[in-house]
């Protein structure tokens, strides 16, 4: 709450001062300041002055200093003052400038109308504090709870304008992608002013636990520090998201080795769930961050994971592993050869340097061909029949492309009608 003190005379006469403003040297200090006369004096606008006193009121009293003699044009320890207020409008307001640490004090208001002879000095002083380190600014809400994701966000980010000639700057840290800021010099109820920064965005994760400072820099004629800044920590409540798999170890895995499939994902609160799967299997295949298996023939394939907290779940992409020395068969290519010594073209991949292409149906005798697809033209015919791999002929071609090995492999057997 504005402080204002009221002193009366046996006349009722008063000054209207803030009861302390607090200054930044090698700045400017503006008081505001208004004040009480008769109204019969105040009709000689041209002959009305004001002045100010340091440390006493009484006016010849030895302790008191005028600082500023409206009347004589007189200004004793200061560079400049200046009465901003028209004082036939009962109005005082003055800036005094360049001040110093050795300025600090209370200063008093006197009015002298010099036709009439009417001169009061007003008993309520205001008390100037002088500071070499700026005031930290006000950032709320001070206590800013926990939002959730998509949700509205408002701050406000105030600095004393001591000297609203050279107010502050105020600058934030960080500036989320959708914030509309705005900035403004607002007066007070005690008539002093602040600069005011207001940031409205709407949260997102990526602004979780991000450090949010607003720093007012004030503009003076010294060396010292001349910025102050003030820290909040943001924090969204939210689904998971970036869900991953990483794969332990990562290079090559081979027949007999323990592998770990790790599932992460950012959330907030970060007590996740996490459910893993595998492509081609309904029921799950275990539970918890962290999936452990010794690698067998069949563990080859493309494996995924959830991700669950209280506001959502996401799914990772799948993630293949592939054994090592194990061929990744994909589909017939070709079909080739005659009815006597039919050949099917194979696709294969491996990571090994060396791939027996023999050795692929050495434990089958034939190979059916199930899935026949219907001719598109009336002329084509289709052959039904069965391959004899018992006697197993195979030649091969090697491709390398981006470090991995493909065989196209042509292997014949005698046909059967």
């Amino acid at each position: 709450m504005s402080l204002f003190i009221f002193m009366f005379s046996e006349t009722n006469f008063y000054a209207k001062l803030p009861g302390k403003i607090n200054a930044l040297s090698g700045s400017c200090v503006q008081i505001p300041c208004t004040f009480d006369a008769p109204e019969n004096q105040l009709k000689d606008t041209e002959n009305i002055f004001g002045c100010w006193m340091k440390k006493n009121h009484a006016f010849l009293s030895p302790d008191s200093l005028v600082v500023f003699n409206g009347t004589s044009k007189i200004i004793k320890g200061f560079n400049y003052i200046e009465i901003l207020g028209n004082l036939s409008q009962l109005e005082c307001t003055t800036v005094f400038y360049d001040v110093m640490n050795n300025h600090t004090d209370n200063y008093y208001f006197r009015v002298e109308i010099i036709r009439v002879n009417w001169m009061y000095t007003y008993t309520s002083p205001i008390y100037i504090s002088v500071s070499n380190v700026p005031e930290l600014p006000v950032l709320t809400p001070t206590d800013l709870q926990e939002v959730m994701e998509e949700g509205t966000v408002n701050l406000s980010c105030s600095a004393e304008a001591p000297c609203p000639k050279q107010p502050p700057t105020i600058s934030w840290s960080y500036i989320p992608e959708s914030a509309h800021i705005t900035r403004k010099l607002q007066e007070k109820p005690d008539k002093t002013q602040s600069v005011f920064s207001y940031m409205t965005f709407k949260a997102s994760y990526k602004d979780h636990r991000k450090n949010i400072s607003c720093t007012a820099t004030y503009p003076r004629n010294t060396s010292d520090v001349s910025s102050a800044e003030t820290t909040m920590m943001l924090r969204v409540l939210f689904s998971p998201k970036e869900t991953r798999i990483i794969i332990d170890p990562s290079d090559s895995i081979s027949v007999g080795t323990n592998v770990t499939l790790t599932c992460k994902s950012e959330a907030s609160p970060n007590e996740i769930n996490y459910t893993w799967y595998k492509r081609g299997q309904e029921k799950e295949l275990d539970f918890g961050e962290q999936l452990t298996f010794n690698v067998n023939r069949r563990s080859g394939g493309w494996y995924f994971c959830t991700a669950k907290n209280m506001h959502g779940n996401q799914t990772s992409e799948e993630i293949q592993l592939i054994v090592a020395g194990e061929i990744n068969l994909d589909v017939p290519l070709l079909y080739s050869g005659s009815t006597e010594t039919p050949c099917i073209i194979f696709l294969f991949q491996s990571q090994e340097k060396h791939v027996q292409v023999n050795s692929v149906y050495a434990n089958s005798a034939f190979v059916m061909a199930e899935e026949l697809e219907t001719p598109k033209d009336e002329n084509d015919m289709i052959h039904y029949g069965e391959i004899d791999f018992s006697t197993l002929q195979t030649k091969s071609t090697t491709e390398k492309i981006s470090g991995e090995e493909t065989i196209y492999a042509e292997v014949c057997g005698s046909g059967k009608n």
